[in-house]
């Protein structure tokens, strides 16, 4: 059922994403996002530049509806989607990819996924705090917002995985 209706779970999750940048202000060390877990589990069979497109659409929604830099979630986002494959295929194995079979706790571990998570959130944030403090906030302040909103990630990131991916295996 999971699988028949992704597109559905994407859509209001760009919608919890969206409540979640206009109403949680954890301060200014903290970013909440579920975006990078949200590209990463776009099925295999969708070709890089279509999830990059997707990835832009999406960021660039995000920033319009919630966040007030336009582009910056795009601009993190995509990198994102370009590492998928690769990422996946590093983590998780060449078979996935060639078969273009999904992903899921089950199937790979918990711990294969925590590592693909944690590594397409680095990329994100990395990309995120540096175009957020954009030469003006010390490199000090920046490593610290990187580091605790990479902790902050970790488990919502788990969770949204959890939410998009099908366990087909029976």
């Amino acid at each position: 059922m999971k699988g028949q209706n992704f597109g559905l779970l994407f859509f209001l999750l760009v919608i919890g994403q969206v409540i979640l940048c206009n109403f949680t202000n954890l301060g200014p060390y903290v970013t909440l996002t579920m975006l990078p877990a949200m590209i990463l589990c776009v099925p295999l069979t969708v070709s890089t530049p279509l999830c990059m497109i997707l990835a832009f659409a999406t960021g660039l929604t995000v920033d319009w509806l919630a966040e007030g830099l336009i582009g910056i979630n795009a601009a993190a986002l995509v990198p994102v989607a370009l590492l998928r494959k690769p990422l996946v295929r590093f983590f998780l194995g060449e078979d996935l990819i060639t078969r273009g079979d999904s992903f899921s706790f089950k199937k790979n571990g918990i711990g294969k996924i925590s590592m693909l998570t944690i590594t397409s959130l680095v990329v994100f944030l990395g990309i995120y705090v540096i175009l957020d403090g954009a030469g003006t906030r010390p490199t000090w302040f920046n490593f610290t917002r990187l580091g605790v909103s990479l902790l902050c990630n970790c488990l919502l990131s788990l969770i949204v995985t959890n939410i998009l991916t099908v366990d087909d295996r029976k």
